[in-house]
Order: structure tokens, then C-alpha cells, then sequence
């Protein structure tokens, strides 16, 4: 049979060389599970050690923090936004009339190049001209080569 006596705390304290029964429990509670504690088990654990006031303090920087930067977050999106519609809506259309003028500039070359004569061809041919064919000399006409078009066909 076991005997139940109560000891009271002060003298407990005097002579206790090791650690108390609750610690000694909860070593062995932790212990017996066999499984390794999680890292919120082991902060959950942490939060006794940390006095409260320093708990408030911890917790109102990081809400603090946390604001600052939905606030950033929210702000910078919105300059995001702003930037990007106004390039949309300014410079657009700006680019998209310099890209017309380009076009239009490069057609009048190209019609100022016809009129005067130049050819925009790289075999040196005029529009309309058929390959072999002096500048000037009308289709089965004789070249001063003694070649046309018509005597390489068999005629």
C-alpha cells in the first residue's frame, strides 16, 4: 500500500537537487510519444519562457511591419497601375503615328526613286523589263548584240 503524505512547497525547494515532479512529468510526457516534437510544438513551448510584455511587444512590431507592408504593396500597385494605363494612352498612340509617318516617308521614296528613273531592283532591270532586254529596246527587237528575246526561243 502506498503511502500519500503532503510536503510542503519551501521545503521541496530546500532539498530538491534535480528537476521538480511537473518538470520531470512533462519530460517524460514529451518524451514517451516517441515521435519528434514539431517546430510549432517547440514554439508553442518557447512561449512560456518569454514574459508577456515581451510577447505584446514581438506581436506589435510584427502586425506593425506586416501593415507597412500591405500598405507598400497596395500604393505600389496602384503607381503600377497609373504608369502603365498613361503609357497606354499617351505613348501609343504616339508610336503607332510614328510607325504611319515611317510607312509614308519610305512610300514617297520609293515613288520619288520611280519617277526619276532609279530602280529599286537589284538586277538593275526597270519595271516592265524583261530579262535580257537593253533599257530602250522594244520586246523582238534585234540588240546590237545580235540577241533578242525571240531568236533564244528558236525563231
Amino acid at each position: 500500500m502506498v503511502k500519500v503524505q503532503e510536503v510542503p512547497e519551501d521545503i521541496d525547494e530546500e532539498y530538491s537537487d534535480g528537476p521538480s515532479d511537473n518538470e520531470s512529468t512533462s519530460s517524460v510526457d514529451s518524451g514517451s510519444s516517441g515521435e519528434p516534437e514539431s517546430l510549432s510544438e517547440r514554439l508553442a513551448a518557447l512561449r512560456d519562457i518569454i514574459p508577456e510584455e515581451t510577447r505584446d511587444s514581438i506581436t506589435n512590431n510584427v502586425s506593425s511591419l506586416m501593415n507597412f507592408g500591405l500598405k507598400s504593396a497596395r500604393f505600389l500597385g496602384n503607381v503600377f497601375w497609373v504608369l502603365t494605363t498613361s503609357a497606354m494612352i499617351l505613348i501609343m498612340p504616339l508610336a503607332l503615328e510614328l510607325e504611319r509617318e515611317h510607312q509614308i516617308i519610305q512610300l514617297e521614296n520609293e515613288q520619288k526613286a520611280l519617277m526619276s528613273g532609279q530602280s529599286s531592283n537589284p538586277y538593275g532591270q526597270l519595271p516592265g523589263q524583261l530579262p535580257g532586254q537593253l533599257p530602250g529596246q522594244l520586246p523582238g527587237q534585234v540588240s546590237p548584240l545580235g540577241t533578242s528575246r525571240h531568236n533564244d526561243s528558236g525563231q
